[in-house]
């Protein structure tokens, strides 16, 4: 009985072990089949990379991080609202929120909306523009260090004094569009973007008629000249004027 045993408990790891290698083989097979589709298609990265960005941006601007408002913020209680980000859904919300709680709180006062971005989607900005012009609180907009693309749609249809810091670079960014497209989505965009810088600023009609993704890029003197902004923010702090040291005498 134990030797009858015993060439079971062989035959069945035999069993085992060819099942095994057949299954490595035929994973080995598998691979093989998929990393020839992934070369045929532009290889693994071109499958994983728009993936994992869309991920990450759905999940950016879905608002999973959304917090209550904190009426007792330092910066809200100034009246200041501050965009360091690129703008999406989720900025939009926050700052549209601060921006109706400011208006409702007191619409007498101005208020301060202080951007540095990358830019972003327009529609966040559009949402950020149709918001400031519905209140009755004008909203100065400042840009501080890089103000780009959907940032300076909101600075310059700003419902206030619009101003740049004197260190700030600002870009005029006009999306890629070809005639001929199949959407009529991209001639809908750039016509918004022209019709802002038409009526709020002298940007030279010209840089909307070229083909291709063209941007401009300003700083606070051009932004001025171009009536980007009404006036340059003067600093509150101004370095100390620093002398040259006193030669010593020669030995």
């Amino acid at each position: 009985m134990r030797t009858f045993l015993l060439v079971l408990a062989t035959l069945a790891a035999i069993a085992i072990a060819g099942c095994v290698i057949a299954l490595t083989v035929r994973a080995w097979q598998v691979g093989d089949e998929l990393n020839a589709a992934l070369d045929t298609w532009g290889g693994m990265e071109y499958l994983t990379e728009p993936t994992v960005d869309h991920l990450v941006d759905r999940l950016n601007e879905s608002g999973y991080d959304h917090r209550a408002l904190d009426v007792e913020d330092p910066l809200l209680k100034s009246r200041i609202v501050l965009v360091c980000e690129g703008m999406n859904e989720r900025v939009a919300r926050r700052v549209i929120e601060q921006l109706i709680y400011l208006n409702t709180d007191d619409a007498t006062k101005p208020i301060d909306l202080r951007i540095a971005t990358s830019g972003g989607w327009t529609d966040s900005a559009f949402a950020i523009v149709d918001t400031m012009r519905a209140l009755k609180a004008p909203v100065n907009v400042t840009a501080v260090g890089g103000c780009y693309s959907a940032g300076t749609v909101i600075l310059a249809a700003a419902t206030g004094k619009r101003s740049a810091t004197p260190n700030a670079l600002l870009s005029v960014h006009v999306n890629d569009y070809q005639d001929g497209e199949d959407t009529d989505l991209d001639p809908r965009e750039l016509a918004r973007f022209r019709e802002v810088y038409r009526r709020y600023t002298d940007i030279p009609p010209e840089w909307f008629q070229l083909e291709g993704d063209n941007q401009w890029f300003l700083d606070a003197e051009q932004a001025l000249e171009m009536k980007l902004i009404d006036e340059i923010a003067e600093p509150a702090w101004k370095p100390k004027e620093r002398r040259p040291a006193a030669r010593q005498p020669a030995a």
